[in-house]
């Protein structure tokens, strides 16, 4: 899912330079150029002065551009050092969770002109565990010096394991019928073992488009951010979508982090913090039958319920816990490239890695 830049607005010195002008040589004008070297005055835009020294003269360092963010002019005046306005990030997210299955119900069964009612398997779940692999790439821009907003596509592939127990109640239809058969054949194997603790595999991938925004602020080298975004995956076999809120609160440590003269490398800036993501999301997966991965007594089963192949599943289900601890760091190799990582515990396992390019 998608994850956010981690960017902070810390304090910075204004380096502010003086003009030295200088007058013609004589004797006395000389004693006044060493008064004034030990004394710099700023001249004013009436005064007139003739440049004779071949000193030369300091370059007025880069202005940044004062288009974005908003009120970026009057932040950096205050003394705030803001990040660079655009980025685009590559990054890969793995996530481990349990689920919470509703229901899982086989619909279209039959053969024929006969149709088997939807209600004969009477499907219980019991653990269910989901993991997932998404790779995006996000496009990010600092609208305000506390606000960034993004957009994020990517690729999501996993898979959910389920295990799950099939039987059949044949009190709920007229003895001798086709469903009373049917139903007797699913509670005798039921009852013997057959149907019972079988692992339901399901599979999905497609493509992931989301946005967000991340608000942040600090104070000395301490600060907190609050991420949140919207998410949906659409699948590219499966029916349906997983549609996600993600809210993360997270609050760190800004250090700065010496010049190594032996590696060339300049200045540089880690953050490091502690958080919690909570997440809402709603799964519901619908498909053909036929392209799920069933195991041997239950694909049995359902070639004989559903022969021509027109068998239909519907599951839905959500996350057993919706919040976990994350830990993670930045480091800031240059202004204008970053590594992050972030990991995730307790109720729900997750490993993050992403790259940055600011400009």
């Amino acid at each position: 899912m998608k994850n956010s830049a981690l960017f902070v607005l810390l304090p910075a010195a204004i380096i502010s330079s003086s003009a030295f002008a200088d007058t013609p040589a004589t004797p006395a004008s000389t004693q006044a150029l060493i008064d004034q070297a030990a004394t710099p005055v700023l001249m004013g835009s009436d005064a007139h002065a003739t440049t004779t020294s071949s000193a030369p003269v300091a370059a007025e360092p880069e202005k940044e551009s004062s288009i974005l963010p908003i009120w970026g002019d009057e932040a950096r005046a205050r003394g705030y050092d803001l990040p660079l306005p655009f980025g685009v990030s590559v990054s890969h997210m793995n996530i481990r969770q349990n689920i919470n299955v509703d229901s899982i119900n086989f619909n279209g069964l039959g053969w024929d002109s006969y149709q088997l009612p939807s209600s004969l398997f009477d499907i219980k779940v019991d653990k269910t565990r989901q993991k997932s692999k998404t790779d995006t790439l996000k496009l990010d821009m600092w609208l305000l010096p506390f606000m960034n907003v993004y957009g994020i596509v990517g690729h999501t592939k996993g898979s959910s394991l389920s295990k799950v127990s099939v039987n059949s109640d044949p009190s709920k239809y007229p003895m001798g019928s086709m469903d009373w058969i049917i139903a007797q054949v699913v509670k005798g194997m039921h009852d013997s073992g057959q149907l019972q603790d079988l692992d339901f595999k399901l599979e999905f991938k497609g493509t992931t488009y989301g946005a967000g925004t991340t608000f942040v602020g600090g104070y000395e080298d301490w600060f907190a951010m609050v991420d949140m975004n919207y998410t949906q995956t659409r699948f590219d076999i499966l029916d349906g979508s997983i549609d996600a809120f993600t809210l993360s609160p997270r609050v760190g440590y800004r250090f700065t982090i010496p010049a190594i003269d032996a590696l060339h490398m300049a200045p540089s800036k880690l953050n490091v913090w502690v958080g919690s993501m909570y997440q809402d999301v709603q799964q519901e997966f619908k498909g053909s039958l036929s392209d799920l991965n069933m195991p041997s007594n239950l694909a049995g089963l359902m070639n004989i319920a559903d022969p021509d192949g027109k068998g239909r599943f519907d599951v839905k289900q959500h996350l057993q816990s919706p919040w976990n601890v994350l830990v993670g760091a930045q480091y800031e190799i240059t202004r204008n490239f970053n590594v992050l990582t972030e990991i995730g515990f307790a109720e729900r396992n997750s490993f993050f890695v992403s790259g940055e390019y600011r400009f």
